[in-house]
This record gives C-alpha cells, sequence and structure tokens, in this order.
C-alpha cells in the first residue's frame, strides 16, 4: 500500500480540491441574489461583467506566461515575480481612467458606480492572485496552492455573506471581497518570500520586453473569451425569445463538468514546460500520460452525466427549462472534443508556440459566429449548440494540423481518432434520448471504448514522436 500511494500522482488530486472550492464562490453567488434581490443583484452582476472583460487587461497573459517559465526555469524565474505583478499594476491605470465614462455610458450610477471601481480593484487582486499560483503550479506546489486557494474562497464567502446579512448593503459587502483578498494575498505573499526569492530589480526596458513576450497570451485569451461568448450574444439578437436562456442554463451546467478538463491542463502545462526545456526526448511521453489521464476522468463522466441530463436541468432550474435539455444533449458531447483542442492549446502555450495560435483561434472565432448566423434563425438554442460542436470540430482540426507540421506527426493523428471517438461515445446517450434502442448505443459505446483503449496504447500514440 505505501509503494502505490507514493506511485500515485497527487498533483491532479490537489487541483481537483482547488476546482472543487468554486463551490463556494456559486454559493455565495446565490445567496447574494436572493438577499439582494433582482434589481441590486442586477448591479453587481453587471459591474462584475465588465470587470471580467478589463480583467483580461489586467492579467495581459502574464499568469500563464509566469508558470511556463517557472517550470522551465525553477532556479532563476521566481525572481521575476514582483516585476509580473508591476505590470499588472500599471495595466490597471489606463482602466482606472477609462472607467468613469464607460460605466456613465452604461447607466452606473450612484451605489453601481461606486461597485464597479471595487471590482475592478477585486480583479486586480484576482489577476495578483492568479500570477502567485502560476509561481505555485510552476514549482509544482500544487498542495500548496489549493490550500491558499481553498483559504481565500473560504474567507470570502465568510466575511462576505457575513457583511451581506449584517449591513445589507452593496458596496460594503464588495469592499469586503476586496479588502479580504487583499490581505489573503499579503500572506501569499509572505510565504513565496519565504520559500523562494521573488524579486530581481528592472526598468522599463525590461517591462517592455515583457510585454512583447506576452501579449500573444492576452491576444489568445480576448479571442478564447469571444469565441465562447458569441454564441449568447447572437442568440439574444437574432433568436425568438427565451432562446438565450435555454441556451445560458445548458451552457451553465456544461460549465459544471469543464472543471475536470481543468484539473488535468493545470498539471500538464507544468509538465509540458518542465520537459520541454529541460528534457525535450521525454515531452511526447508526457502528452500520452496526460491525454490517458484526460480520458480516464472526463469521458466516463461525461457519458454518464448524458444519462441523466433531463434529470439535471429539472432539478437545477426546474420544469420551466426542460427545452434546455436539447441544446445540453449537444454541448455535453462538444466538451470530448473541446478537451482535446484545449489539450494541444496548453501543449502549445507551455512550449513557446502562443504566437501561432491567434491565427487559429481568429478563425475558428470567425467559423462560429457565420455558422450561428445561419443556424440561429431556423433553429435557435439548439442551432447555437450545434454551431459550438462544429466550430470546436474546426478548432480541433487546425491545432493537429499545427502539431503534425512541428514534427509530432503520430499524436497529431492519434488526437484526432481518439478526439472522433470519444465524440460517438460522449453522444450516445443523446442519441438515445431522441430516439435509439438503447442496445445499439450500447453496442457502439462497447465499440467504442474498444477502439479507444486500442489507440492508447504507449507505442501507438507516440510512435517515432
Amino acid at each position: 500500500m505505501k509503494n502505490l500511494l507514493k506511485r500515485l500522482d497527487w498533483s491532479y488530486f490537489y487541483t481537483l480540491l482547488g476546482e472543487g472550492t468554486l463551490a463556494l464562490t456559486f454559493f455565495y453567488y446565490i445567496i447574494l441574489a436572493r438577499v439582494l434581490g433582482p434589481e441590486r443583484y442586477e448591479i453587481f452582476a453587471a459591474a462584475v461583467a465588465l470587470g471580467g472583460v478589463f480583467s483580461l487587461l489586467i492579467q495581459f497573459g502574464l499568469p500563464f506566461l509566469m508558470q511556463r517559465e517557472v517550470a522551465a526555469n525553477p532556479e532563476v524565474a521566481p525572481k521575476s515575480t514582483i516585476k509580473f505583478l508591476s505590470l499588472q499594476g500599471l495595466n490597471t491605470l489606463p482602466i482606472l481612467v477609462v472607467l468613469l465614462p464607460l460605466a456613465m455610458l452604461l447607466h452606473f450610477e450612484g451605489e453601481g458606480l461606486i461597485v464597479c471601481y471595487l471590482v475592478i480593484f477585486a480583479e486586480v487582486c484576482r489577476s495578483t492572485k492568479m500570477t502567485l499560483r502560476a509561481v505555485l503550479k510552476g514549482m509544482g506546489w500544487f498542495r500548496s496552492e489549493t490550500i491558499s486557494v481553498a483559504i481565500e474562497r473560504l474567507a470570502v464567502v465568510c466575511c462576505v455573506l457575513g457583511v451581506l446579512l449584517w449591513t445589507n448593503n452593496l458596496v460594503l459587502v464588495v469592499a469586503t471581497l476586496v479588502l479580504v483578498r487583499f490581505l489573503e494575498i499579503l500572506g501569499l505573499l509572505y510565504y513565496l518570500h519565504r520559500k523562494v526569492n521573488i524579486w530581481s530589480s528592472f526598468n522599463i526596458g525590461s517591462l517592455r520586453e515583457l510585454y512583447r513576450i506576452a501579449y500573444p497570451f492576452a491576444i489568445s485569451g480576448v479571442l478564447w473569451v469571444i469565441y465562447y461568448q458569441v454564441d449568447v450574444l447572437m442568440l439574444k439578437a437574432i433568436a425568438s425569445t427565451g432562446e438565450t436562456g435555454f441556451y445560458s442554463a445548458a451552457y451553465r451546467i456544461l460549465e459544471i463538468f469543464s472543471a475536470l478538463p481543468r484539473v488535468v491542463f493545470q498539471v500538464a502545462f507544468t509538465r509540458f514546460a518542465k520537459y520541454h526545456a529541460n528534457d525535450p526526448e521525454r515531452l511526447p511521453e508526457q502528452v500520452y500520460k496526460s491525454t490517458r489521464v484526460l480520458l480516464a476522468v472526463v469521458l466516463p463522466v461525461l457519458i454518464i452525466a448524458g444519462f441523466f441530463q433531463t434529470s439535471l436541468v429539472k432539478v437545477l432550474y426546474g420544469d420551466a427549462y426542460r427545452y434546455s435539455v436539447y441544446p445540453l444533449a449537444i454541448l455535453l458531447p462538444s466538451l470530448s472534443i473541446k478537451t482535446f483542442a484545449s489539450m494541444l492549446n496548453v501543449f502549445f502555450q507551455s512550449t513557446g508556440r502562443e504566437k501561432k495560435l491567434p491565427r487559429l483561434l481568429f478563425i475558428a472565432a470567425t467559423a462560429n459566429i457565420l455558422i450561428n448566423l445561419i443556424l440561429i434563425p431556423y433553429i435557435g438554442s439548439v442551432g447555437a449548440a450545434l454551431a459550438t460542436l462544429l466550430s470546436e470540430c474546426i478548432l480541433l482540426a487546425l491545432f493537429v494540423r499545427l502539431m503534425i507540421n512541428i514534427g509530432y506527426n503520430q499524436i497529431g493523428k492519434s488526437m484526432v481518432i481518439l478526439a472522433g471517438l470519444s465524440l460517438v461515445a460522449a453522444s450516445i446517450p443523446s442519441l438515445i434520448l431522441v430516439g435509439v434502442k438503447p442496445i445499439i448505443g450500447t453496442i457502439l459505446l462497447v465499440i467504442c471504448f474498444g477502439l479507444i483503449v486500442l489507440m492508447m496504447q504507449k507505442g501507438r500514440f507516440i510512435l517515432s514522436s
């Protein structure tokens, strides 16, 4: 038993725990909505949405770059921590200038305007925390990172809800959120300072160079957001009333299951960067191991969730949203394709090929918009879900082509076959939902799993890569 425990990779377990603490955030958002009421909660939700957009500019892709650099060079890279944080601080200054006219344009005034500024400071704290977490993950300290995340989210929930129930004052609630995050960041900075050197001198020239290195990460981040948010906006613009709500409900359920592949990606990013810098000959083996974990963890959950998708919609949203089952029946299988595309995205970013990604993401985002324009007017939220699935396939094809072009021919081909088999397997519950006989679905499922096991033989997966 002791030898077995030593062989287990606890990085995935700790990362899963960290993702699990997101339940605390969901919990306090629900309480906020109930206590504040629709009108006041709308102010908070709109401010958070605006802050989410600005957070991309604050982060500028720096957390991903930091994690890669630390994983590749753990002795030297942590010394740039303060430099990265300083750059994020500089990114915030123009946002504070343009926030006032933009907030007034969006009809924020009085309490809402104060909340907008506080939310921006909260996003500064969140971006700082993501960069510090990147240092921990880059060093391979996943247990410390999970503990830090759990402390922060638990403290935020307890303090924010305490202030909410005591004062019912939205400004004080958001101010408490900022204060708790700021104090937790100070504690984490002190912890990192005791473990590694996080300071080295820098100047304007070095900050300019950091901008140059980080901008592909920033552009990719913006394109990812556009890629996954355009469906809702287009539904609201050109679909009939109610379709946006049905699709949004289905997509929120999908996000619950999206946390599982993120666990694998967070660990894989560090591993890929580390082996690419120090032992590139073993990099294909790391891709194989990450893909194996991805299939073992995500695919069975997607299939089980598919059989219960009707119940999930009814329990979480009620009978009024029962039509959401139909877009969900397409979105859940699409996650099987998305996981492989995201795995390759992580591979390219962690191995220094991030400059090749914006063009591919732009093509996929454009394809998504065009397919939505064609399908949404006819089949509404189901069309948006189909557009998501088809654009995921396009993005995966673009990524696989790049994978083959850089010399990983066999891995690229294996990814395509495994993604196709996973899509068929994950679609079987949805096919049964629309009338396919269970016995036929079961036979297809067995065949898919047999072929996946065959394709996941190590020699076949990474042959000559």
